[in-house]
């Protein structure tokens, strides 16, 4: 055979490899690629928190953490959040927060230690982590934020808050934390920026704000579920609208009425009261009166994501709970699934 045809042959079945290469789908990056998973708080007072998944097919694999690595998360599993390849789990009792692959969920690495002291939630910029802390619950004013480089997986550095820390929201370089109270109550969100890691300004808002969000303009809304009547200094809701930094909508919800578990979808809000279901325009200034229907239900949890409301019901707090799934472009239930105890958020891949 001459070199000519021996050049055209090889070039012919190089052609023909990369060809059937480019038609072989992508290698799986795990099992849990493909599907979304549940916290599940699990007992308060001994046992562990768990991680259930659910699958694209409706699937549903339990005690995913402790079948992947012959292991517990420990008490109680209080939230989860995804960076580049890796989850976040914050495992509050045990004073803890597992680093585990997310496709995986293989165990990486686990951040713990003095700076790591009743951990609630996770928020990631870059680099870094930020964790809410409520410190001891003997002290009130020990309540910080730590600090952690992610290539390391170390605390460099705490921030100290007001009261409570919990929930955050990354937003233009900044962290917004929501200041609940803890063991108590409070009415603040303190703005940490990110390229110094120091507090940048405190904003005062209603009383025991439990949930923040950002719509699609890039504002900030801060549900207020108001003192509750055993604090024998009752308050009412509110709904507060934040952009750069300046409260501009403040929504009250009237006396004894206290919302819960905001969630948003594209421009609208979704909140919990009283057992129902409310949604309203990001643009509006007064709530809506009627509720969903078909929606009602006193839930642990509700995240919105892609015309989907994701709910769940912690039951009698000692067994499995349930999740609940309506589609928000029709109004219309969708489906159930059986979750581990006290289910709390719903975390997508």
């Amino acid at each position: 055979m001459s070199l000519i045809k021996k050049a055209i042959l090889l070039l012919t079945i190089l052609i023909f490899v990369v060809s059937c290469s480019s038609d072989d789908p992508e290698s799986p990056l795990g099992n849990y690629e493909n599907g979304y998973f549940i916290t599940n708080e699990g007992p308060f007072s001994n046992g562990t928190g768990t991680l259930t998944f659910i699958g694209n097919d409706g699937a549903v694999a339990q005690n995913v953490y402790q079948t992947v690595n012959n292991e517990v998360l420990g008490n109680i599993v209080q939230s989860m959040t995804f960076h580049n390849n890796n989850a976040y789990i914050v495992v509050n009792n045990s004073h803890k927060i597992v680093v585990a692959d997310r496709y995986t969920m293989k165990k990486i690495a686990v951040i713990e230690g003095s700076n790591i002291n009743n951990p609630r939630y996770f928020v990631a910029v870059g680099n870094y982590g930020y964790v809410s802390n409520w410190g001891s619950a003997s002290n009130p004013s020990d309540d910080f934020i730590a600090v952690i480089d992610l290539n390391t997986n170390t605390v460099t550095s705490t921030i100290s808050v007001g009261e409570g820390p919990e929930e955050m929201l990354v937003h233009n370089n900044n962290v917004y934390v929501n200041l609940q109270g803890g063991f108590s109550q409070n009415n603040k969100v303190a703005v940490i920026n990110t390229n110094t890691n120091a507090l940048s300004n405190t904003i005062t808002v209603g009383d025991v704000p439990s949930a923040i969000e950002k719509d699609n303009s890039g504002a900030i809304w801060v549900l207020c579920s108001g003192n509750p009547n055993y604090s024998g200094n009752e308050t009412n809701g509110k709904l507060i609208k934040i952009e750069n930094n300046n409260i501009t909508t403040t929504i009250d919800f009237g006396a004894q009425k206290h919302p819960n578990h905001l969630t948003i979808n594209e421009n609208n809000l979704y909140y919990n009261l009283d057992g129902k279901v409310y949604t309203m325009n990001n643009t509006q200034t007064q709530l809506n009166t009627n509720a969903l229907a078909g929606f009602d239900g006193f839930y642990y949890s509700m995240t919105a994501k892609d015309g989907v409301l994701y709910t769940t019901n912690a039951g009698d707090y000692t067994s499995e709970g349930e999740l609940k799934v309506f589609n928000l472009n029709t109004n219309e239930f969708s489906y159930t699934k059986t979750t581990g105890i006290i289910p709390g958020s719903v975390v997508f891949q």
